[in-house]
């Protein structure tokens, strides 16, 4: 790692390395050094020192700042994986630097996307389990380690994840995304923010895009983490940010263009509000306060209308996808970020890599302003963003009102009326649905600390259209409330160092209340893995008016499942034949919580303030 590149000898050279069967044969090199956009001149030697003809060069970009240079190459189709040395040259002023192109591994499981038979388990590397002391403290960061302070670092690392792979299959889980693992060498105390104490422990102030933080492991650990996952059948999502970078980024100092980041004095951080870039009043102002101005003071906000800066940006995917293996893309602040350069980039990412997936981070609770995002979205202004998935906040808000801490019976029809609008989604069933995560109230808080509504809030996540996503932890309920601070909905997973006195990772550390939530949600996450019609089966609702219970259905030509929740304090005797056009003719029914077959009778029972969950056999 080079901290300090301005008037240094070092160059450095981004992407570090490159491949040699994309069909995107287009490469641009990012290139740093003193004074190095003074060339003028290069020759590509292959190893035979021949000059090589597989790579033609389209052109030296210089830009304002002299310590950079854009090499704009055209790769042909016969390129040969190996090491090619770079010789550039200019007035008083001479610099090579060797190059590699690798080839396709063989036989290689990769870039295989998720869908709605996945359940993503979320997890923040820092806060789940320090499986390498050694990497603590790295000399010459900002920050270490102190556990002692909620919003410093912990010391959970990728090696930690490793060693719990095994606990994640079997609680059920079938795909992993971590919070973003790029360096981030910010310092304990953020001056801008309310001088708190920070540490950039959760990964979204990047200092570095090539390279992971130290304190996780290397980019070779990485790799291996997501090689072990892939081999136990689990997936992985990686944590991308488009539109800002930490205040103490390389490019701070010496930024490649003098556009290269957004500066607007009119703003002293973005107004947050992700309407307005589909309010067809909105104002000039306000779009450009949420698209130009800071996330906040320490994550400055880049321009990705810079066409260099798009570029690398889309090359930045190409390269963490080849390099690591890695199944999926979750783009934070997704709306933030100028709209046409991030629809560039996804149409590009999927283009190379057909099966691959991405879903966009859409903070906003409302259906039609969340659908806008979603690719093929029938747009008035004609916009197609080519996001195959967004992140599903109108579903979780939706579940919060329902069933949340001051609601009342008569709310459980929030449910229906969100559901009710997905006609609005091209496909909803792309959707990533989530009750709470790492930005969020902890969901056993949302819903008053009642464990009955916790099981569920869980139950329905399950059974819903749509792709879920669980928060670490909440297998052993791990709450926290935001209003003692994020890190206190960022706690350590009990067992990840080797100080705690006990480990929820067994059930023989995990207390009787922690291993009845773990055994509930593992019968439900290993049912729903196998089961095709909560996968891509069609779904129905029933509404609550007649007897106060909602109802939601998934079936296809095999098998019947309904959920029906009671939200009263009450017990409540459902009279069945409401159900009749999906259930017909059949007499037993199976009882997914319980393992028992049952009879299907006139009425069915739901106890108060719970459900049942039924499963038919066409």
């Amino acid at each position: 790692m080079i901290l300090n590149l301005k008037g240094s000898e070092n160059l450095k050279v981004e992407p570090p390395n490159w491949w040699t069967h994309f069909d995107d044969r287009k490469l641009e090199l990012m290139v740093y050094k003193e004074k190095i956009g003074n060339s003028n001149i290069l020759k590509i030697l292959d190893s035979n020192k021949e000059v090589c003809s597989s790579i033609k060069i389209i052109d030296l970009k210089k830009t304002d700042n002299e310590n950079y240079l854009f090499i704009k190459l055209l790769l042909m189709n016969d390129l040969k994986p190996g090491t090619y040395t770079f010789n550039l040259n200019g007035p008083s002023i001479q610099n090579s630097f060797n190059y590699t192109f690798y080839g396709p591994e063989k036989n290689r499981y990769y870039a295989n996307g998720f869908n709605s038979s996945d359940v993503i388990y979320l997890l923040m590397p820092d806060r789940f389990s320090n499986g390498d002391l050694n990497n603590d403290f790295i000399q010459g960061l900002r920050a270490g380690t102190d556990r002692t302070k909620p919003g410093l670092r912990h010391g959970g690392d990728f090696q930690g994840i490793i060693n719990h792979l095994d606990y994640l299959k079997e609680l059920g889980v079938t795909a992993i995304w971590m919070t973003p693992v790029f360096i981030n060498d910010m310092p304990e105390i953020a001056g801008g923010y309310g001088d708190h104490v920070y540490g950039a422990y959760h990964g979204y102030a990047a200092t570095d895009f090539y390279q992971v933080d130290p304190r996780f492991g290397t980019n070779q650990k990485y790799k291996e983490l997501v090689e072990t996952a892939h081999e136990k059948g689990l997936k992985v999502v990686m944590d991308i940010i488009h539109n800002h970078s930490g205040d103490k980024h390389w490019w701070i100092d010496d930024p490649p263009t003098l556009n290269w980041y957004n500066s607007n004095p009119n703003y002293k951080h973005t107004n947050y509000e992700v309407s307005v870039v589909n309010d067809p009043y909105a104002s000039s102002f306000d779009l450009k306060q949420l698209t130009e101005a800071p996330f906040v003071t320490e994550m400055p906000d880049l321009n990705q209308n810079n066409p260099l800066l798009q570029r690398y940006l889309i090359q930045l995917s190409y390269w963490w996808i080849e390099y690591s293996g890695i199944d999926g893309i979750r783009m934070d602040t997704y709306p933030y970020a100028f709209k046409e350069p991030m629809a560039e980039w996804a149409n590009s990412v999927l283009s190379e890599f057909p099966n691959f997936s991405i879903v966009g981070e859409i903070w906003n609770n409302e259906p039609p302003l969340t659908a806008y995002w979603q690719s093929g979205f029938n747009s008035p202004d004609e916009y197609e963003s080519y996001l195959p998935s967004v992140i599903d906040f109108p579903f979780s808000a939706s579940v919060g009102r329902a069933i949340g801490k001051n609601s009342n019976s008569s709310d459980i029809r929030e449910l229906y009326y969100n559901f009710a609008q997905d006609f609005v989604y091209p496909d909803p069933t792309k959707n990533v649905i989530f009750l709470d995560n790492h930005d969020t109230e902890r969901f056993y808080m949302t819903i008053g600390q009642d464990i009955k509504k916790y099981k569920i809030g869980f139950a329905l996540l399950m059974v819903s259209r749509g792709i879920p996503q669980m928060y670490y932890g909440s297998e052993i309920n791990l709450f926290g409330t935001k209003q003692k601070g994020d890190a206190d909905i960022r706690k350590d997973f009990p067992g990840g160092w080797p100080d705690d006195e006990r480990s929820a990772f067994t059930k023989k550390g995990r207390t009787n209340q922690e291993n009845d939530i773990w055994d509930f949600y593992s019968i439900l996450l290993n049912w729903r893995k196998n089961n095709p019609t909560i996968h891509n089966g069609k779904m129905m609702q029933f509404t609550s008016f007649n007897d106060n219970v909602y109802s939601l259905f998934r079936y296809d030509e095999k098998r019947v499942v309904g959920l029906l929740i009671n939200p009263t304090d009450q017990k409540i005797k459902v009279l069945t034949n409401k159900y009749n056009e999906l259930i017909k003719n059949q007499k037993f029914y199976h009882e997914v919580i319980s393992g028992k077959k049952k009879k299907w009778k006139e009425e069915i029972t739901i106890p108060p303030i719970g459900f049942k969950l039924l499963e038919f056999t066409l």
